[in-house]
């Protein structure tokens, strides 16, 4: 455990391989253990000699869960990765994100420099006036919270399956920044950036990279969920992120 910049308290794993450091963010009402560990993807990473790195977000898993939507503000999460690295002693850094890790992996190399390179699975963009539908996001807080899961809401079934924290991931939804990002800023982003996306995931996956000044994509059958047990990701996310670029 550490404590990040506003001593909320996270859960990390560190390899303690002696590569260049990849630090991985899962995705919502997950975990390390959901999406990394038991999908294999972490053991294979590590596996290669580097350094990997892993922690619960704020909210979910073995971290700590606050209640209150202003502990998920100013893009707090990204925060954290940056609190993560320097605690770790780490200048430079690749992230491999999922879902809205790979958001948050967004938000961190738009607050740091040290990001050297960016994997974001199932990443989706808001082509429509680049705005969140608030109503929506009221709407996903309230279901949240209920005792019986609407129809239809994915993370609320979600929350339910993994025994999650639904009152911190009401809190999340309430107060992160939404939209994270706008297309001037994923421009604004200097690094190669590989998107993996699903052939079923709303948001091609070439499209998505398609925003990035250095963007590339690789497309697997199904959904993103379907990616992070896939054999073969490990193996293209590791060519991607020890080539000098990649196309």
């Amino acid at each position: 455990m550490f404590r990040s910049f506003d001593g909320v308290e996270l859960a990390y794993t560190d390899s303690g391989g002696k590569g260049f450091p990849l630090v991985m963010l899962h995705g919502f009402t997950t975990s390390c253990r959901i999406d990394w560990v038991e999908t294999g993807a972490y053991p294979a990473l590590a596996g290669s000699g580097r350094r990997v790195i892993m922690f619960d977000s704020r909210g979910h898993g073995e971290s700590a869960k606050p209640h209150s939507a202003h502990s998920y503000c100013g893009r707090a999460m990204a925060r954290d990765v940056r609190a993560l690295a320097g605690r770790l002693g780490i200048c430079e850094y690749d992230l491999l994100g999922y879902s809205m890790g790979a958001k948050v992996a967004v938000e961190a190399a738009l607050m740091s420099g040290s990001v050297r390179k960016l994997v974001l699975v199932g990443f989706a963009v808001y082509e429509s006036g680049w705005q969140y539908n608030e109503a929506e996001r009221l709407a996903r807080i309230k279901n949240m919270l209920s005792r019986k899961p609407g129809k239809g809401d994915m993370y609320r079934h979600m929350a339910e399956r993994y025994h999650g924290d639904r009152r911190a991931f009401a809190a999340r939804l309430e107060g992160a920044q939404l939209p994270e990002f706008t297309s001037r800023d994923l421009m604004r982003i200097d690094v190669p950036v590989l998107v993996v996306n699903g052939s079923d995931d709303e948001v091609n996956a070439h499209r998505a990279a398609s925003y990035f000044r250095r963007g590339s994509a690789r497309t697997f059958g199904g959904d993103s969920r379907c990616i992070l047990g896939n054999c073969e990701f490990p193996r293209i996310a590791l060519a991607f992120l020890d080539s000098g670029e990649w196309a």
